[in-house]
């Protein structure tokens, strides 16, 4: 899904390169739209954590820890805009991205059962938003600065391993993973800008931030890696969150 989407938005940029040249005369952003687009995200995904660090459960335990997250994005939009006579342009519009966001945490711990390796990795597998847009046109009504805001949605993948050679029964070798895929709601605000290569053509720079909420990763009945060591009966919860800058080329019918 993902390689597509940024073949998609690659063919889109190559396509419409003959219509870069034409004047922006005649510019009128009310009306229907569509584009791709292409960027880069990353932000934080966050793990609080409660359990205890011994199998008994005597001897119980909480906290957080934290997990930078980065990747590429890319996807398409479609939206309506209106403008009235004073220049102010109001729209809406919704969009869906593929992305390669993810995090990655290795950790080592030793116990008197011996030595054990685990870790975590998050991707963010796709994002959408469903945004209201205000703008202004600018400088003979070509560039157009707007805010946006509104309702994000994607799906949140994470799996947390454990492995240890000797921990197991017996000195046997150990192993643990726990995988949750959910799809999470959230919302997104940000802003941007808006250029008019010719009266239906126009480019886009833009920035979003997006929280996806609170969830959970862990029920309370598994065994999870953290980086102070293995939690036993853990309950784990996960915060995404990303920032997102994106290029963008649109076709306004």
């Amino acid at each position: 899904m993902l390689r597509s989407l940024f073949l998609t938005a690659a063919v889109g940029l190559c396509v419409a390169g003959p219509a870069l040249a034409q004047p922006a005369s005649g510019i009128n952003w009310t009306g229907p739209y569509v584009g791709v687009n292409l960027g880069y995200g990353g932000g934080s995904f966050g793990y609080p954590f409660s359990g205890t660090t011994d199998a008994a459960g005597t001897n119980p335990v909480d906290g957080a820890y934290h997990q930078r997250s980065s990747g590429i994005i890319g996807g398409g939009q479609a939206g309506y805009n209106f403008e009235m006579p004073n220049g102010v342009i109001a729209g809406i519009e919704a969009d869906i991205d593929g992305t390669g966001i993810h995090g990655a945490n290795g950790f080592t711990s030793t116990t008197a059962a011996g030595t054990s390796t685990g870790g975590t990795r998050t991707d963010l597998d796709y994002l959408g938003t469903v945004r209201g847009r205000l703008g202004y046109a600018m400088f003979g009504g070509r560039v157009v600065p707007y805010v946006t805001g509104g309702f994000a949605y994607g799906q949140v993948d994470t799996n947390n391993s454990i492995n240890c050679p000797a921990c197991g029964t017996g000195g046997a070798a150990y192993s643990n993973l726990v995988s949750t895929s959910d799809d999470r709601t959230g919302w997104t605000v940000g802003g941007g800008a808006d250029y008019a290569l010719s009266p239906h053509l126009s480019m886009r720079l833009e920035y979003l931030y997006a929280d996806l909420g609170h969830g959970t990763a862990a029920d309370g009945a598994n065994e999870w890696a953290t980086p102070g060591g293995d939690i036993y009966g853990a309950d784990v919860g996960l915060h995404a969150k990303a920032n997102l800058v994106r290029i963008g080329l649109n076709y306004r019918f």
